[in-house]
């Protein structure tokens, strides 16, 4: 089942397109990872499903239905978007914080429920942060506030996460267990669409890469087919080699240091 279907779309700011003619759908069961340069327009892209942007032209189907036609909260109870950075963070508590994501299913005047307070605690199980759910957002290392806000989206939406960028400035214990949570809800299930920087870590995890250059989309399959040396020099103008990883037998991306052509010139 189609969870997105997207045809010409275009996309930007002040009616200037960042996304240009894009037409691709986003599956039931999905791990898409959207690849490319800074200032692709990747996280345009995640603005645009999440009705963040209004798109200039083109068409947006959710569930088969036109995206901009369903209510923010009804879109809200069906998908959740975790930002690239958690701007004007505030001394909330942890498990607080996680309970915003109920938001959409209360009403103004709502005591938080059974219900709510069982899913809260089970979200906080799951990305293994139920230990830190009475300190303060202000006091969590940006590993554990970047699970903790994957708690917050769960809490919100188990079948459709959006992440703009979940591992950036993550060691690589951090990055690893973040993936690892990923993997392990796409396997139960959610749908996952994640930008991410890292194209080794996209070509081991995502099932989908979707590479966009200049707005537009340069390639877009499965990593074994589509993360080829010749697929990401093009992409990012700078010349590559691709082996295969030992563990995982994905592609896996050697970029070639500038230095190395006085090397290989001599």
């Amino acid at each position: 089942m189609k969870i997105f279907n997207i045809e010409s779309l275009y996309a930007g700011y002040d009616k200037t397109p960042v996304l240009k003619e894009i037409t691709t759908s986003i599956k039931e069961g999905d791990f898409t990872g959207i690849i490319g340069s800074n200032g692709a327009g990747k996280s345009t892209f995640l603005k645009t499903l999440c009705c963040l942007l209004q798109p200039i032209s083109g068409k947006i189907e959710f569930l088969g239905k036109p995206l901009f036609d369903y209510e923010s909260s009804n879109l809200a109870r069906q998908m959740a978007m975790v930002p690239q950075f958690v701007e004007n963070i505030l001394p909330f508590h942890v498990n607080k914080f996680v309970g915003t994501g109920r938001f959409p299913f209360q009403n103004f005047w709502d005591n938080e429920s059974k219900e709510d307070k069982e899913i809260v605690h089970n979200s906080l199980v799951t990305t293994r942060t139920l230990h830190l759910k009475d300190r303060l957002l202000t006091e969590l290392s940006g590993g554990e506030l970047q699970l903790v806000c994957i708690a917050r989206a769960l809490a919100q939406s188990k079948k459709l996460i959006l992440f703009d960028e979940p591992i950036s400035n993550l060691d690589i214990n951090h990055t690893i267990q973040i993936m690892d949570l990923l993997h392990e809800l796409n396997s139960n299930g959610a749908t996952i669409l994640t930008v991410l920087h890292n194209i080794n870590i996209a070509s081991d995890y995502c099932s989908n890469i979707m590479a966009l250059k200049n707005g537009t989309i340069f390639f877009e399959g499965i990593p074994d087919n589509c993360v080829t040396g010749d697929s990401i020099s093009s992409l990012f103008n700078k010349d590559c080699s691709v082996k295969k990883n030992p563990v995982t037998g994905r592609p896996y991306i050697f970029p070639h240091p500038g230095f190395t052509k006085n090397l290989r010139s001599n």
